[in-house]
């Protein structure tokens, strides 16, 4: 299935700025609630908003609806973005919510970041936003194989000044010993029920190694913001 069998051209749930079609897929459940009601990834958002400044270029990991992606493009003089995510299906759909809404500065990608580039199992699940890289034993997933990119040659490749990582328990592993020259702010949600207080504290020291420091003007809850040292804001 590409995702698109599913999508109603003709109706729309509106959230904050945004459109997103009506789906049998993704759209269901909880996730039209807290659409309807703004408060789907409140905390994510609030966090991109702060970080982001006109002509920025934001690498959003794991991206899933758009959702983050669509904001920040539609209240931001944003010079482009660049999302990622292991769920091809999932993609297609931000594709369609983004082409609804007029957002044409936001290039989707299918794949995961990592060490290095190679082909590595995916696990999509239901709900989506629980998709990842990890397995978890005695779950039901649809394991596929999806295009692990190595993180240096992206990060070389697009420049970004600002990161936006929500990856489902991958988030210590990936941040671990990269460079992040021009990076201004990272905005990471933390998923300390799959990396534990260990891999809580390596996203801290892999931020502090990359020249970041924690900015408490972007955290709450669960999601931490970090800026570079150098800026002055």
């Amino acid at each position: 299935m590409d995702g698109t069998g599913t999508i109603d051209p003709t109706g729309f749930i509106k959230s904050r700025s945004l459109k997103f079609p009506k789906d049998g897929t993704y759209l269901t459940g909880k996730v039209r609630g807290l659409l309807r009601t703004g408060d789907y990834e409140r905390e994510l958002v609030a966090a991109a908003l702060k970080a982001t400044r006109a002509d920025d270029v934001v690498l959003d990991l794991g991206c899933g609806l758009g959702f983050v992606a669509g904001m920040i493009a539609k209240r931001r003089n944003i010079k482009e973005i660049h999302g990622y995510d292991g769920n091809a299906t999932l993609l297609t759909y931000a594709e369609a919510m983004l082409a609804t809404n007029g957002i044409n500065n936001v290039t989707l990608t299918a794949g995961v970041l990592g060490k290095r580039k190679s082909s590595v199992p995916f696990y999509v699940r239901t709900p989506f936003a629980a998709s990842s890289l990890l397995p978890v034993e005695g779950e039901e997933a649809e394991e596929v194989k999806v295009d692990m990119h190595n993180v240096k040659t992206v990060l070389s490749a697009v420049k970004p000044t600002v990161i936006i990582c929500d990856i489902e328990g991958g988030e210590a592993e990936m941040l671990d010993g990269i460079a992040l020259k021009d990076v201004r702010q990272v905005v990471v949600k933390l998923h300390p029920n799959h990396i534990g207080h260990d891999g809580v504290r390596a996203v801290f020291d892999a931020m502090s190694a990359a020249g970041l420091a924690y900015d408490p003007r972007l955290s709450t809850g669960r999601v931490v913001g970090f800026v570079a040292q150098t800026d002055p804001a």
